[in-house]
Formats: structure tokens, sequence, C-alpha cells
């Protein structure tokens, strides 16, 4: 009896039903929640003690630190199943 051919990696029909997506959307959510939260608190409770640029500082780095909580966060999701959702626009 030849063997069949099984696949390790499940076949899923949409991005959502990949396993670890809804943690990543939960994620992102609360961290955009978490943004604005912050800069409504630094704003209106800090940012009168310290000068323009640092300021600016403080809200770059609070940028800096989102984008590098969404990178890591959707990064590996994206290596491991962003080319079977991918759309081939130009055939």
């Amino acid at each position: 009896m030849p063997k069949k051919n099984v696949s390790k990696a499940k076949e899923y029909a949409s991005p959502e039903d990949t396993p670890g997506f809804g943690l990543r959307v939960a994620i992102s959510i609360m961290s955009v929640f978490g943004i604005v939260a912050f800069f409504i608190v630094w704003l209106f409770f800090f940012a009168d003690r310290f000068s323009i640029y640092q300021n600016v500082a403080v809200c770059l780095v609070a940028v800096l630190a989102f984008i590098a909580i969404m990178a890591a966060g959707w990064a590996s999701w994206g290596i491991k199943y962003g080319r079977k959702f991918d759309k081939k626009c130009c055939e």
C-alpha cells in the first residue's frame, strides 16, 4: 500500500483561520489604545515639566516602541503564513 502524501502544514482558507492570528489582532488593538492613553496622560500631566525637544523625543520613543511591538507581533506571522495568502494581481 503506497503512503499518502501528508503535508505537515495545514491548509487554511483565510488568514483568520491561522493559529495566533486572533492574539496578534488583540495585541494590535491593545497597543493602539495603549499609545493613545500614553499620549493623553503624557500631554496632560507630564509634558509641561519638559522642554519641547524633550517632549518630541518622548513622543518619538513612544512611536518607535509602538512600531517595534507591531513588527515583533506580525513579522513572525507574515514570514510563516504570508505567502499562502499572497494575491497575484498581475497575472
